[in-house]
């Protein structure tokens, strides 16, 4: 029993969704945890979306479908209404990268 407490508590501290994510999307002046809120309100409220977890000291937020894809510009468009920009997606498992959202085929004009 003296050992439960202790662990629940080191279970607290690492309690970070553990996801397997399809999408890392790097966003310029993510820095806090605060800065985090709208980004988690704006994607939990589309369907698709299975988990997302957020590294505030690196600026990435990680994304995990259900099985249907979003479209990139369906993304930028999530942070977009968050209040901030996207500087890079890069899709963990198809390992295709784009650099740039305005550089791929879907947001060409």
């Amino acid at each position: 029993m003296k050992y439960l407490l202790p662990f629940l508590f080191a279970l607290s501290l690492n309690a970070a969704p553990n996801i397997d994510p399809d999408v890392e999307i790097r966003i310029k002046g993510l820095v806090c945890p605060n800065c985090a809120v709208g980004l988690k309100n704006i994607f939990k409220k589309n369907s698709h979306v299975k988990g997302l977890k957020i590294d505030t000291k690196k600026g990435l937020l990680f994304l995990q479908y259900w099985g249907i894809e979003i479209h990139p510009s369906k993304i930028k468009t999530m942070v977009k209404k968050s209040g901030y920009e996207i500087s890079s997606i890069k899709w963990l498992k198809r390992g295709k990268s784009v650099r740039g959202v305005f550089n791929n085929r879907y947001n060409s004009p």
